[in-house]
């Protein structure tokens, strides 16, 4: 434990010794800023007039502002997250330094976890900022705490996932700017999933003219792709959540989104250290 710890404030310390650490902090803090009082705005000029907006009575707060207020934040982590976890291994591969690590009385697990509790410090850090926008809306608006906690379980919950993958992807790279660049790649590639999953139609696209079991193979097919395709991207199981609205099912898969890019991780360095003693 004293090895990850020791890791791990190495990593904090080299984030705010070079501008990353306070570059993703501003950014983070701007974005959610605008995003959250061009929200609130919005909201509040619906709300006195929300027959011009089509709608028949006040709209739910929960629902029209702080669900998507909390998921936009928590996709942030598409364009900063890549600087977070662009060096973690990856400047390790390039430095060399990662021999060192190898040959040093550390195990792999201890190398894992005190580079992510590294970067899942500065996920508090941007989570301190939403806080703060958080009490904001409990001042001004009433609320149940619970729904503001679970909110921000949310945003700690997607963050943690994308820096799990982007631990992963930094452990494959040699260059930072690689590394950054792919995991954005792959963080684009599941947002964009998540934008046009929900319009996959259910219906079964085998042609009319071939046999029921054919058929029925192509739908059961389609079936599955088309459930994976809508709960795999990282905002599908945050919406309910944002509201208040919890499930075990939700939590379980962050939990195991996280887990598995961390087993990927401990295989990539395993796969590393061997070529390394051959």
């Amino acid at each position: 434990m004293s090895n990850t710890w020791t890791i791990c404030k190495r990593e904090c310390n080299a984030y705010f010794t070079t501008p990353v650490g306070y570059v993703v902090i501003g950014t983070f803090a701007l974005i959610s800023g605008l995003s959250f009082t061009a929200s609130f705005i919005f909201y509040a000029v619906m709300s006195e007039a929300p027959a011009n907006y089509d709608m028949v009575a006040i709209p739910d707060f929960e629902e029209t502002f702080l669900s998507p207020y909390l998921v936009y934040s928590g996709l942030i982590m598409l364009f900063i997250g890549p600087l977070v976890t662009m060096r973690l291994l990856a400047e390790e591969h390039n430095q060399g330094t990662i021999e060192m690590l190898y040959t040093h009385p550390i195990r792999d697990r201890e190398i894992v976890f005190g580079k992510y509790f590294a970067s899942l410090f500065i996920l508090l850090l941007m989570m301190f900022i939403v806080c703060i926008n958080m009490g904001i809306v409990y001042f001004f608006v009433e609320i149940e705490p619970a729904v503001l906690v679970f909110g921000l379980f949310t945003f700690f919950l997607m963050g943690a996932a994308f820096m799990s993958m982007g631990l992963f992807i930094s452990s494959l790279c040699k260059s930072q700017i690689t590394a950054a660049t792919l995991t954005f790649g792959l963080f684009f590639v599941l947002f964009m999933m998540s934008y046009y999953s929900s319009d996959i139609p259910e219906e079964n696209p085998a042609p009319e003219i071939w046999s029921e079991s054919a058929r029925a193979v192509t739908g059961s097919v389609y079936n599955v792709v088309r459930a994976v395709l809508l709960e795999l991207p990282i905002d599908s199981h945050a919406k309910e959540m944002a509201q208040g609205v919890v499930q075990p099912k939700d939590i379980a898969y962050y939990v195991l989104y996280s887990s598995f890019f961390l087993f990927l991780t401990f295989r990539s360095l395993e796969s590393r250290k061997w070529r390394i003693r051959r």
